[in-house]
């Protein structure tokens, strides 16, 4: 036999070695993940948060590792009553020798729901599709991105979005003090409908993102308890980065919330409003100012107004929560909505 015959079935054989271990190490690899998705689901029950699945499978050979899961349900027994996550078909795929870092695709969406109680009606979420990705660091703790596509909300009345992205991130370690994170969220929602209300722009929010940090470490047991006992440690809620679009007006805000004696907030934020001039046309155009009024209204803010980022006239403002009511600078808009927590 010729020597670069011997040498092409050193390195064909070489080759099927390499193919062969990389194939054994995907199986071992597929069969932990599963071992490990049932290991996890135990230890969460004994944390009294309920994941379940009506099956479970591993493919995606040689690049990737894809679980899929069907029917999966994951109930938080920590609080009561307990909120509830659904997803028909959840998909989640890693590279081989990345594990950290996951994508993640509900193709038929998923819902959500918090069971109502007392004056509390449901609370809803419902998504017609829902992809994102999830990221692991033991030091730096967990992120989760997702995409959200036709959003319906739902507390008393549905509130239709057309897209949504959430991050949501926990940190390593729990809270030790109020002023530590105990979880952080981001939201940006774009065409919100407002079904039913009466506005002096129009039915639909073009755009509206915020980011909100929980401080302080959240309690279990009843809803109305667990959020008392995380007040009374100190626990508020920090506002970052508002922004709203809607109908030509812009606004932007950050401040802190936190919760008086009956559980109501209270707090301050800081920001501008651009496009006011939209608001005044609106009352006028609906009739609840009139135009002799709105025109000098017009020439009072334009002296208060300087020019923002984007060159807009803005005017600085401040928003406050005290007392049940709201307040735009010293004005009074009127009573704040009222949480019911039980």
């Amino acid at each position: 036999m010729r020597r670069p015959t011997r040498l092409g079935l050193a390195v064909v054989a070489v080759l099927l070695v390499l193919l062969g271990a990389y194939t054994a190490y995907w199986l071992i690899v597929a069969r932990r993940i599963t071992d490990g998705v049932a290991d996890w689901a135990q230890t969460e029950r004994a944390e009294k948060i309920d994941v379940s699945w009506h099956s479970i499978g591993v493919a995606g050979f040689p690049f990737a590792c894809r679980v899929a899961l069907e029917n999966a349900v994951l109930r938080d027994g920590r609080l009561a009553p307990s909120p509830e996550l659904r997803i028909a078909a959840l998909s989640a795929s890693a590279r081989p020798w990345d594990f950290a870092s996951w994508r993640l695709m509900a193709p038929e969406g998923l819902s959500a729901v918090l069971a109502g109680g007392g004056e509390r009606p449901p609370l809803k979420l419902a998504a017609h599709t829902a992809a994102g990705a999830l990221t692991v660091d033991p030091e730096g703790g967990t992120s989760l991105w997702l995409n959200l596509q036709d959003v319906s909300v739902e507390a008393g009345e549905a509130v239709p979005i057309s897209s949504a992205d959430a991050w949501v991130i926990l940190p390593a370690k729990p809270p030790r003090s109020p002023t530590e994170p105990a979880l952080g969220v981001a939201l940006d929602l774009r065409q919100v409908g407002l079904p039913g209300m009466t506005s002096v722009l129009n039915d639909t929010i073009d755009e509206l993102a915020f980011g909100i940090t929980v401080k302080g470490a959240v309690s279990t047991g009843k809803l109305a308890q667990a959020v008392a006992e995380w007040r009374d440690a100190g626990g508020i809620v920090e506002l970052d980065n508002l922004r709203l679009n809607w109908g030509g007006v812009g606004a932007t805000a950050s401040g802190t919330i936190a919760l008086d004696r009956e559980l109501q907030p209270i707090g301050g934020f800081s920001g501008a409003i651009a496009g006011y001039d939209q608001i005044l046309t609106g009352m006028v155009q609906s009739g609840r100012m009139r135009a002799a009024d709105a025109g000098l209204a017009r020439l009072a803010l334009a002296m208060l107004a300087k020019a923002g980022p984007d060159g807009r006239p803005e005017i600085k403002t401040a928003f406050t929560i005290q007392n049940g009511q709201m307040f735009l600078g010293p004005a009074k808009l009127g009573k704040a909505p009222r949480i019911a927590w039980e």
